[in-house]
């Protein structure tokens, strides 16, 4: 749990995303879901994007609105397929009319990995493999690229997100389709942040996470060889969501806004730049 916001002199709560409206990309995964509260704890209307291309995407979708709703915080979900580019148009026009623009987004969209993925051959995928993680994780960052900046350019301002992801720095071969799609969102991060911030005054950045605790990296493994992972690890454990989420929050705040084109490691020390 964050600790909570200092108050002003008039004895409000100070917020980091006060008059802020978010829109979290791919928002019903681990990540997605911590920074979802963590948003809207610090002031921010929250949309809940999903893919809905499973029925289990959209029901964790509408669980955490619900919750999120019933601790008094604003919220929605959006659902699009991010491999369309309208449908992810929609979705953020849906957010922008029900409260008028969009100030950040941060895109957790990703191919939902598995064992199996992770032990694969890399010289042995199919072309339609080897583009299945491409098509979702850059091409459905790219997706929400496009679709939120055009409102982000009217109003001069705004915060992009895409998360990479550590092995982009270092280089791996297992899960190399993961990998290959994670480290096109952080080449787009330093081809395009430039031109982003002086055309349309949109800051483009990066996460590369490194092994975080989420039921979804949890399920590839059993506990002796989640031990041998995390035991590689200087500090000795694996990322918590929230943590991810804080980095994510520090990015679209303005305590960032003179950060450009960065991808910022969170991994527990294994990428030291």
């Amino acid at each position: 749990m964050p600790q909570s916001s200092p108050a002003t002199h008039d004895g409000t709560l100070k917020t980091m995303l006060g008059d802020h409206v978010a829109i979290i990309g791919g928002g019903n995964g681990g990540m997605g879901e911590a920074a979802a509260w963590r948003f809207a704890r610090e002031g921010a209307k929250v949309a809940v994007h999903f893919s809905g291309l499973t029925g289990t995407s959209g029901r964790r979708a509408e669980r955490i609105v619900d919750n999120l709703r019933k601790s008094g915080f604003e919220a929605i979900s959006v659902k699009a397929d991010v491999r369309s580019f309208p449908e992810v148009e929609r979705a953020v026009g849906r957010v922008v009319s029900k409260w008028g623009k969009v100030s950040s987004l941060v895109s957790f969209v990703g191919l939902p990995s598995s064992f199996d993925r992770w032990q694969e051959d890399p010289f042995e995928l199919s072309e339609q493999e080897l583009l299945s993680a491409v098509k979702i994780d850059f091409v459905g960052s790219y997706h929400f690229i496009r679709a939120v900046r055009r409102h982000m350019k009217k109003a001069r301002y705004g915060k992009i997100v895409l998360v990479s992801s550590s092995p982009t720095i270092y280089g791996d071969d297992a899960g190399y389709r993961y990998v290959l799609g994670k480290d096109l969102n952080r080449i787009t991060v330093k081809s395009l942040a430039a031109r982003l911030i002086r055309e349309d005054g949109v800051y483009l950045n990066a996460i590369a996470p490194g092994t975080v605790d989420t039921p979804a990296n949890r399920v590839n493994y059993g506990e002796k060889e989640w031990k041998e992972l995390v035991g590689q690890i200087p500090m000795g454990r694996a990322g918590l969501p929230d943590e991810i989420a804080g980095v994510a929050l520090f990015l679209c705040s303005h305590d960032s806004d003179f950060v450009v084109g960065q991808t910022i490691v969170v991994d527990g020390g294994e990428v030291r730049l």
